[in-house]
């Protein structure tokens, strides 16, 4: 079956160099040819074109140029239209049949007067050839044609199945996941909660009260976040993070965060920003952060935040010096292995919406985590500061008290 585009221009060369064949076939009997053959012949050439679209016709109208026996070609490649585009067999039947008499009528009508067996013999022999021959081509086509097809669509059928085996083995996965997170982390995000509770109605002091409330109130995000996760891991995406992932909301976690650090933030409030890059912003700051906690604690931080100096980028920088020699007296944290899950991650999630990641130990001894993010372009900036500026620089953290 010819396509469009490429497949019709193909199909208008081959249209051409058949008609040039049958009129070659013509041509080399031009001087043989009488008043019938001459008024019926060329129509039958140019019938032809049209024999993709009207098979049956078109070979009932070449039918007479092989009657005439001057023109046997163009017939039998209307034959073989007939037979390679036509689904019901009993057309190509009727068909056959019917070139099958035209040529046994050819014959007799060139020989005239008397023949012997062996003439008709000859002539049925002919006849069969020209007539079941280009059928039998054309059946044969078709029938390659369709076991393509077929195969065609088997292989697209196995593929689809095996699809949806991995999906159904992802799905099955995930479950497990969820199932996992949910038993296992919720038990312990709910034992931190209620002890926090409790030690917050117990507390002697409100250094105390403000310490357990903050205790409290994280472990109830982190609840809410591992609610959204589990979802997501069971019926697929639905919001892509947590509602607090968003740029206002840095100020509060770089002072929660109890480090030596200080935030400068930019002017963003004049640029359209996505969602999913302020979530990169804001997870990039507390990964950085988490990581100091761990890997340097007691070390100044440097947290900024804010547009290039072109205005197409959001610049996101997070730098440490070298730990202290001697840590603070804190609170003991946890000595949990590093997996390095963290940056490769921040690293993931950077890419996802178009910008460039780095994180590498500085000259110093320190280290830099730094996003570059897409940032949508600025408005025009009113008179005066907008609602809710940022400042340039945010307060610092509670000095001694970094974990």
């Amino acid at each position: 079956m010819w396509g469009n585009g490429g497949s019709r221009r193909a199909a208008l060369v081959v249209d051409g160099v058949v008609i040039a064949a049958a009129a070659t076939e013509l041509l080399t009997l031009y001087d043989a040819l009488d008043a019938l053959s001459a008024l019926v012949c060329p129509p039958s050439l140019f019938a032809l074109v049209l024999r993709r679209r009207f098979p049956v016709a078109v070979l009932f109208a070449t039918l007479p140029s092989m009657a005439t026996g001057h023109l046997w070609l163009a017939p039998m490649i209307a034959m073989f239209t007939v037979a390679s585009r036509t689904a019901r067999r009993a057309v190509v039947g009727v068909a056959t049949a019917a070139l099958f008499a035209a040529t046994m009528w050819s014959g007799y009508d060139l020989d005239g007067g008397a023949v012997d067996w062996s003439h008709h013999l000859f002539l049925v022999e002919v006849a069969l050839m020209f007539s079941v021959g280009p059928a039998g081509l054309g059946l044969l086509f078709r029938t390659r044609s369709e076991l393509r097809a077929r195969l065609a669509d088997l292989i697209a059928s196995q593929a689809h199945g095996r699809r949806l085996e991995a999906e159904r083995a992802v799905a099955k996965e995930r479950t497990r996941m969820a199932r996992e997170m949910h038993d296992s982390v919720s038990y312990h995000l709910g034992i931190i909660a209620a002890q926090s509770g409790a030690l917050w109605a117990t507390a002697p002091d409100d250094t105390v009260r403000r310490d357990a409330e903050t205790i409290r109130r994280h472990s109830a995000d982190a609840m809410a976040e591992l609610r959204e996760i589990v979802g997501v891991l069971r019926h697929g995406p639905s919001r892509a993070d947590g509602t607090d992932a968003r740029l206002r909301n840095v100020p509060t976690l770089v002072e929660e965060a109890r480090l030596d650090a200080t935030l400068d933030c930019g002017a963003l409030e004049t640029h359209t920003i996505a969602p999913s890059v302020e979530r990169a912003a804001y997870r990039t700051v507390q990964e950085a952060l988490t990581n100091v906690r761990k890997h340097a604690p007691g070390a100044p931080v440097a947290a900024s935040v804010r547009p290039s100096a072109r205005g197409d980028l959001l610049v996101v920088e997070v730098r440490n010096q070298p730990a202290p020699r001697t840590p603070p007296q804190v609170a003991p944290v946890l000595d949990v292995p590093a997996s390095g899950y963290g940056l490769a991650g921040l690293r993931e999630r950077v890419t996802l919406v178009g910008g460039a990641f780095r994180a590498e130990a500085t000259a110093d001894g320190g280290f830099v985590v730094r996003a570059e993010l897409p940032l949508g372009p600025a408005a025009p900036r009113a008179a005066g500061p907008a609602p809710g500026h940022q400042p340039a620089t945010a307060a610092q953290g509670e000095s001694g008290s970094r974990s």
